[in-house]
């Protein structure tokens, strides 16, 4: 019994030390998305976890109705991505270059409420900050291409192309 005491105890010891060594954030997003005639705010919220010196992520995205724009649309998608930091600071403040995969589903107005698929891979860079060891926030600056997937449902031709994306997340670090 005492060496099942010791072996728990030992446990108990070195866990708080492996969590310490995977990080995860929690938080929000906001991203602006530019093109030929085309300029729409999506808001998300985001996962990342980080192992070394390189993270994975994921968010839920809502894209905002753009007065812009001359297709008008509102709609939903998710995004998953993968960052590498360039410093040695692997618990805190490092530059970080990476890529996405956003995924939308979106209704034009004026059309019917069909969802059209659009994909947009982009690379990024940024500057990830953390604060008071547990807040952090990420601006960063992407490039990336809009693909039509489902055909016959957007209004105008700006909805696919090159897209300049900046973007800045906040949120807690666990």
């Amino acid at each position: 019994m005492h060496k099942t005491g010791t072996l728990i105890g030992i446990l108990l010891l070195l866990s708080p030390q492996v969590k310490g060594q995977q990080l995860f954030e929690l938080g929000a997003e906001g991203l602006k998305s530019f093109g030929k005639g085309y300029s729409t705010t999506k808001v998300a919220a985001r996962g990342e976890n980080f192992t070394n010196k390189n993270s994975f992520s994921a968010g839920i995205t809502w894209q905002l109705a753009s007065q812009k724009s001359y297709s008008v649309s509102t709609g939903f998608g998710f995004y998953i991505g993968y960052r590498h930091a360039f410093g040695n600071n692997l618990k805190g403040s490092n530059p970080f270059g990476g890529g996405r995969l956003l995924f939308s589903l979106e209704d034009f107005e004026g059309k019917t409420k069909q969802k059209s698929l659009l994909i947009t891979p982009m690379v990024e860079a940024g500057y990830h900050f953390v604060f008071a060891k547990r807040i952090y926030t990420a601006p960063s600056l992407g490039f990336g291409y809009t693909v039509e997937i489902s055909k016959g449902y957007n209004s105008l031709n700006e909805d696919v192309g090159k897209r300049f994306i900046p973007s800045l997340s906040a949120g807690y670090r666990f």
